[in-house]
């Protein structure tokens, strides 16, 4: 008995200091720390986000750039910060894939560090091809590419990369003769105009300059449906059903930080995605609202998915 009543106050002292922190929170400013660098679209909806949490928290909402090791320097950052709520991290499916046997050596449990606090957004990739060559659709890139066996290469910034993976995945799904090479990230949409690749999976926002001037063309999305921004491009997975492969980006907290704390921060990511959806949208992104619990199911589901489509690619 003597027992049960020291747990039973020490339960009560725990939920009492998770309240007391939620009375206070936030008292100073609100870290989000990227694991991508400046100029990105990630970078660019986070600095857009920072006012308007701002507003609804009544403290500053600053974002700090911390690029490398595969997008796991920021989380590491993130997994060693007090449990407060004070610093949060931005993940990505790139976290996914990095807990695959694809992904790196990471300095941190991603299962344990952390606590999920909320989505961003996703934001579908393009398929995008040289214009010179004639193809309109992903069934007569694979076609074309069956025909000229040895001839057709794809980009990415390497094959344990998301979009080399996601991109091999597509290869072996559909069955296409179409070879990786790896290029630097800057480097990727410059070897498609020249043509020394005929193909790459790329984010719509970096692949618009080169659309627009029509040496390049947007032939399917990546994502499982029709992207609500491009509602007339094609899905991938209309001609080979299943493909699905969808960046996204999230919220995440230090393990330990009070479930008061986190679900403040919650309704104020959620408040701020909902006021800025119009703006995302025309970005080509898509807002994602979800409980925290939800989001946890969907990064539990994410990982298994990667999990699958890795072991598919090996």
């Amino acid at each position: 008995m003597h027992l049960l009543r020291v747990l039973a106050t020490a339960a009560v002292a725990v939920l009492a200091v998770s309240h007391a922190a939620a009375d206070t929170f936030p008292s100073r400013p609100i870290r989000i720390l990227l694991p991508q660098g400046a100029g990105g679209g990630a970078d660019i909806v986070a600095r857009m986000m920072a006012p308007e949490m701002q507003k609804r928290l009544g403290q500053p909402v600053l974002v700090e750039n911390r690029p490398g090791g595969n997008e796991s320097i920021a989380p590491d950052a993130v997994a060693k910060s007090a449990p407060d709520g004070y610093t949060l991290g931005v993940i990505s499916a790139t976290h996914s894939v990095n807990q695959t046997s694809a992904g790196i050596k990471l300095p941190f449990d991603p299962q344990m560090a952390f606590v999920p606090v909320a989505p961003m957004m996703s934001l579908p990739m393009v398929v995008i091809v040289n214009s010179s060559l004639g193809i309109g659709d992903v069934k007569t890139l694979v076609a074309r590419s069956k025909a000229a066996p040895g001839t057709f290469n794809y980009g990415s910034a390497g094959p344990k990369t998301f979009a080399g993976i996601a991109t091999e995945w597509f290869v072996r799904v559909s069955g296409a003769d179409i070879t990786g090479v790896t290029y630097g990230t800057k480097g990727i949409l410059q070897g498609l105009v020249s043509n020394d690749i005929q193909m790459a999976f790329g984010g719509q926002a970096a692949s618009a300059p080169i659309v627009q001037t029509g040496k390049a063309k947007v032939i399917a999305v990546t994502s499982g449906k029709r992207a609500a921004s491009l509602p007339e491009i094609p899905a991938v997975a209309e001609t080979y059903p299943g493909f699905d492969v969808t960046p996204w980006y999230g919220f995440i907290a230090p393990a330990g930080t009070p479930a008061p704390v986190v679900e403040q921060l919650n309704r104020a990511i959620g408040e701020t995605m909902r006021a800025l959806t119009p703006r995302l949208l025309e970005m080509g992104n898509e807002p994602m609202v979800m409980a925290p619990a939800e989001f946890q199911a969907f990064l539990n589901r994410d990982v298994q998915a990667w999990t699958r489509i890795v072991d598919a690619v090996k």
